[in-house]
């Protein structure tokens, strides 16, 4: 019986390729909460080694996954599971820039790892995180907005739009703290495709980019409407839009907002954007 119950506790371990069946087949279950990391599956996550799994038993089931690396983002639905995650990250805790996630798994996360990781720059501890699918969204607009996706010969604009969003949102300007680093991301996700805008001549009224993609949700992030034009419907006109012209080609959309952001708390749920959990967001 000792050996039975040591052989079904739970144990974190490296992913690859070759576990992709079953790594799929548990984030699966939840595809809105997971759309990030299967994203990054598509991407190539398990072939770079960037997931570790908690897995239990003889048939090897696994019950949990995270990203590792600079970025760390859990999907571990019992909590039971998070100490042998916690143990196999540890080495690397000193390392960690920004832990995302649901805020119950992410807060386990940070007690479980305090001692060895950064101090905490910056804590959104409670992040609404809403989803909308067709059943739900506003009717279509019959007079949309010239939303499109974002030109490679736009970067420029994009690059600064961004961050000034960025500097907004967290206190820091990325084009001071890594500039190279910004652009190339900016210009990874117009050439991916995943960038959309709505110009008014040359100025950008609205944008929004897509950070994960996956057949069935979609994760928007980096929604911006032009300060000067603010209040005037075009973020409700442009998120409208945006979803619409999304669940041609997915089940879902989703994002998470800033709890104290009514504003834009305002527009997604006129959009039609229904609240399915929270979302914690550490910065080390």
């Amino acid at each position: 019986m000792l050996r039975r119950g040591r052989h079904h506790d739970p144990r974190a371990r490296q992913l690859w390729a070759s576990d992709a069946p079953r790594v799929e087949a548990f984030l699966e279950e939840h595809p809105l909460e997971t759309v990030f990391l299967r994203s990054e599956i598509r991407q190539g996550a398990l072939r770079q080694g960037a997931l570790l799994g908690v897995e239990h038993g003889p048939d090897r089931r696994i019950h949990g996954v995270v990203m590792q690396g600079p970025l760390v983002v859990p999907w571990v639905p019992d909590p039971r599971d998070l100490a042998p995650l916690a143990a196999a990250l540890k080495p690397q805790a000193s390392w960690v820039q920004l832990i995302v996630g649901p805020s119950d798994q992410v807060a386990e996360l940070q007690a479980l790892l305090a001692p060895w990781l950064p101090p905490v720059r910056l804590l959104r501890a409670e992040q609404p995180h809403y989803a909308v699918d067709l059943g739900s969204v506003a009717p279509a607009l019959t007079d949309p907005p010239p939303l499109r996706r974002a030109r490679v010969d736009e970067l420029e604009q994009m690059v600064m739009v961004g961050a000034e969003m960025h500097l907004g949102e967290v206190g820091m300007d990325p084009l001071v703290v890594d500039p190279s680093g910004w652009r190339e991301r900016v210009l990874s996700l117009i050439r991916r495709g995943r960038m959309y805008v709505w110009m008014e001549g040359d100025r950008v009224a609205f944008k929004a980019d897509c950070s994960s993609v996956t057949a069935e949700a979609v994760q928007i992030q980096g929604v911006w409407t032009d300060p000067g034009l603010r209040r005037q419907g075009r973020a409700t006109r442009g998120m409208t839009t945006l979803c619409h012209q999304l669940l041609k080609e997915t089940q879902s959309v989703t994002l998470f907002v800033n709890d104290f952001n009514h504003t834009a708390i305002g527009v997604y749920e006129r959009v039609g954007f229904k609240r399915i959990g929270s979302m914690r967001t550490v910065q080390y």
